[in-house]
């Protein structure tokens, strides 16, 4: 992230306003993203999915130890479940559950037409239920 804010401030002469600002600095982050993994000959693995599911950090709620085994297996699933998609379509996940983007921004970002982005994410979608599914039956 270090990095992204670095490279956007450097560039920062090159922003025409016309573009937006956050698509902009989300197009920067994730060509640094890009190049780590490009750098690293690696997967790229996502944030905590705790992180990503917004917990408020006010609330202070102890679950039964049963219930946060469920829910770790649960998001584990998930993980493996989204990482058998493809790139793209992963990508466009990301961008849109983690990124909050909407779908115009997210097309910006990737340097796509919007109606790639849909595709992609009702593709992702309809391979996540049956790959969730087995997971679930395993």
């Amino acid at each position: 992230m270090q990095e992204t804010f670095s490279k956007a401030l450097l560039a920062l002469p090159r922003y025409r306003e016309e573009n937006h600002f956050k698509s902009w600095l989300f197009r920067i982050g994730r060509n640094e993203a890009i190049e780590i993994i490009r750098r690293r000959r690696r997967t790229l693995v996502a944030e905590a999915p705790e992180e990503c599911l917004g917990a408020d950090p006010l609330i202070d709620r102890q679950p039964a130890a049963m219930e946060v085994m469920v829910q770790k297996e649960r998001l584990q699933s998930l993980d493996r479940a989204i990482a058998q998609l493809p790139d793209a379509e992963r990508e466009v996940l990301a961008l849109r559950l983690q990124g909050d983007l909407p779908f115009k921004e997210i097309a910006e970002v990737i340097d796509v037409p919007i109606g790639t982005v849909l595709a992609r994410m009702h593709r992702a979608k309809k391979r996540l239920k049956p790959l969730l599914e087995s997971e679930s039956n395993e």
